[in-house]
C-alpha cells in the first residue's frame, strides 16, 4: 500500500512527473461559465432552453428557437485569495479579461413531418478559467518538503545510482544539492538517507504558485421541438485545455544557526499541459402545462488526450557541510523537458431540471417570469487517468492513480436556481445562486462553491444586450507537498471571484 502512496504522490521515472489528486478535480470541479444571461441565473438553465448556453448545458433547449441569433460575451475577472498555514495569514489579488464565449444558432421554424421547429448551434464556450495566483507561507516544525524527498528513495529502495539520476524533478535534484544525503555505518557502507532539514527547531516555508489557461469547449449541437411540447437536443463538444503552473517553493532555517548544516533550499517547478478530446450531452424538455417545464440531461465522460512538460530547478545552501549547490532537470535529461503523454476521462453528469413561469395578476397569457432550478449529480470519484503507451510499468502506474482518485473523491450534487422578471417596456430584471458541494471524503477539507448572480436584460425584436455581476465564493485546501509516513499539512483557501460580463445578440 506504501508503495502505491510513493508511486503516486512522488512519480519515479525520467520522463514522468507525479500527477496529484487535484489533477483530477481541475476538469470536473468549478462552476462553469456561459452566456450572460445564463450566469445571472446561476447557470439554471436546464429547462429553460431558448439560450445558447444550452449546447452545453442541456441541448434540447435549442428547440425553442424559431429565429436564427449570434451572440459574443467577453467577460471580465477579478480573483481575491486568502489563505490561513499553520497559524500565518497572506491574500492576492489578480484580474484578467478575455473572451468569454462566441455562437450562432440556425433555426428552422418551418414545421416538417413531426418536427414544429428545429435549430443546428455552433459555440465556443470557456467554462472554466485557470489563471489564478497562490502565495502563503509560515513556520513548520512538524514535517519538510524534503521527507517526500527521502519517503521516495527509501521507498523504493534506491541505490546511489539511481538516487543521482532516476528522479531528475526531485529526488535527484535533492540529492545532488545534498538536502538529502546518504547515511553510513561504522564501516563506511551506506544504509539509507536522510534529511538535512533540522525540522525539530523549525524551517519558515514559502510557496508561491502562479496558473493560467483556461478549459474551453467547442460544441455542435441539434435540438427539435414536436408541437411545443417535447423537446429533444443532443451536441458533440470537443473539449479544449490549455493549463500551465510555475511553483516556486523554499525554506529557509528559523534558527539561523550557521553551524546546523542548513541554511535553506528553493525549488521551482514549471509545468504545462494541452489536452484536446470528445464528448457529448444528451437532453429532454418536457411540457405538460404552458406554465410548467421540466428537463433531463446526461453530460457523457469528455475523453481528453494530454501531453505534458515538466521542468524542475533547486538550490540548496547546507551552509559548512557542502556550501551553496544548484542543479536542473535540464542537465539531467540533455537539455530537455520531461514528457508525458496520456488519456484523461472525465465524470459523468446527470441534470434534473424544472422551471415555472407565472404571469401578471389581471393577465394571465402574457408571462410575468419565471424561477427555475437544476439538481446536478456528478461522480467526482469517477474520474479515470489512462497510460497512451502500451507498457504494463505505464500502465499500472495510472492504475494505481486511479485507485487514489476513488479513495479521495465522493459523489456529489450541486444546486442552481434562478430567476428572471419582465420590467416595463422591453427591460428585465435577474437574480440567481448556485451551491457546489465538497468533492472530497475526506471531512476534515472543507470544502464548497458558493455562486450569487444578478444582472439585467435589453431586448427588442431585432437585438438584445445583457449586464451580469457574479460573485463566486471558494472554500478549499491547498498542499504544498504530500507526505504518506505523516499527516498532511494545508493552508486554508478562502477565495473570492467577480465577473463581469456582458452579453450582445443579433436575431436574423
Amino acid at each position: 500500500m506504501k508503495k502505491l502512496f510513493f508511486l503516486i504522490l512522488m512519480g519515479s521515472s525520467l520522463t514522468m512527473y507525479a500527477q496529484e489528486p487535484q489533477d483530477g478535480l481541475r476538469l470536473s470541479w468549478f462552476a462553469p461559465s456561459g452566456t450572460a444571461r445564463s450566469n445571472a441565473l446561476g447557470g439554471a438553465m436546464g429547462s429553460l432552453g431558448g439560450d445558447l448556453s444550452s449546447n452545453h448545458i442541456n441541448p434540447a433547449g435549442l428547440g425553442f428557437y424559431k429565429s436564427s441569433e449570434l451572440l459574443l460575451t467577453p467577460k471580465f475577472l477579478v480573483q481575491t485569495n486568502n489563505f490561513s498555514y499553520r497559524g500565518s495569514s497572506s491574500s492576492t489579488t489578480d484580474s484578467k479579461s478575455n473572451f468569454g464565449s462566441v455562437g450562432i444558432v440556425f433555426a428552422d421554424g418551418q414545421k416538417r413531418n413531426n418536427w414544429t421547429s428545429t435549430a443546428f448551434s455552433i459555440t465556443f464556450n470557456q467554462i472554466a478559467n485557470y489563471n489564478n495566483h497562490s502565495s502563503f507561507g509560515g513556520r513548520n516544525n512538524f514535517s519538510s518538503f524534503s521527507e517526500k524527498y527521502l519517503e521516495e528513495l527509501v521507498g523504493d529502495q534506491a541505490d546511489t545510482n539511481a538516487a543521482l539520476g532516476n528522479y531528475i524533478f526531485g529526488s535527484s535534484l535533492a540529492f545532488r544539492t545534498y538536502l538529502v544525503d546518504t547515511t553510513a555505518n561504522a564501516k563506511g557502507a551506506v544504509t539509507g538517507y536522510q534529511s538535512l532539514v533540522p525540522i525539530s527547531t523549525g524551517v519558515n516555508q514559502s510557496y508561491d504558485a502562479i496558473t493560467t489557461g483556461s478549459y474551453d469547449e467547442l460544441a455542435f449541437g441539434w435540438g427539435g421541438n414536436m408541437e411545443d411540447k417535447l423537446y429533444l437536443g443532443a451536441s458533440f463538444v470537443l473539449p479544449m485545455i490549455n493549463y500551465t503552473k510555475s511553483v516556486t517553493y523554499s525554506e529557509v532555517d528559523a534558527t539561523s544557526n550557521p553551524d546546523n548544516n542548513f541554511g535553506g533550499f528553493i525549488i521551482d517547478e514549471h509545468f504545462s499541459s494541452r489536452g484536446w478530446g470528445l464528448g457529448a450531452k444528451l437532453g429532454i424538455i418536457y411540457k405538460p402545462e404552458s406554465f410548467l417545464r421540466v428537463g433531463f440531461t446526461i453530460h457523457t465522460p469528455q475523453v481528453i488526450s494530454f501531453r505534458d512538460q515538466m521542468s524542475a530547478s533547486m538550490t540548496t545552501n547546507t551552509e559548512k557541510y557542502a556550501g551553496i549547490q544548484s542543479v536542473s532537470s535540464a542537465e539531467l535529461n540533455n537539455g530537455y523537458p520531461g514528457t508525458r503523454e496520456y488519456t484523461v476521462a472525465t465524470p459523468t453528469k446527470a441534470i434534473f431540471s424544472t422551471s415555472y413561469f407565472f404571469a401578471a395578476p389581471g393577465k394571465p397569457t402574457q408571462p410575468l417570469g419565471f424561477i427555475s432550478a437544476d439538481l446536478e449529480f456528478v461522480n467526482y470519484a469517477a474520474t479515470r487517468f489512462y497510460s497512451n503507451n502500451y507498457d504494463k510499468a505505464t500502465s499500472d502506474y495510472y492504475n494505481l492513480i486511479n485507485d487514489v482518485v476513488k479513495a479521495s473523491y465522493k459523489n456529489n450534487i450541486n444546486f442552481k436556481v434562478g430567476s428572471e422578471i419582465k420590467l416595463n417596456g422591453n427591460w428585465m430584471i435577474r437574480g440567481g445562486a448556485a451551491y457546489y458541494g465538497s468533492p472530497y471524503k475526506d471531512e476534515t477539507l472543507k470544502a464548497s462553491r458558493m455562486v450569487l448572480s444578478g444582472g439585467i436584460g435589453y431586448r427588442t425584436n431585432r437585438n438584445f444586450i445583457d449586464f451580469t455581476i457574479v460573485n463566486s465564493s471558494t472554500k478549499d485546501a491547498v498542499f504544498p507537498y504530500r507526505l504518506n509516513d505523516k499527516p498532511n499539512t494545508y493552508a486554508s483557501l478562502t477565495g473570492n471571484q467577480l465577473l463581469f460580463n456582458i452579453g450582445y445578440g443579433i436575431r436574423f
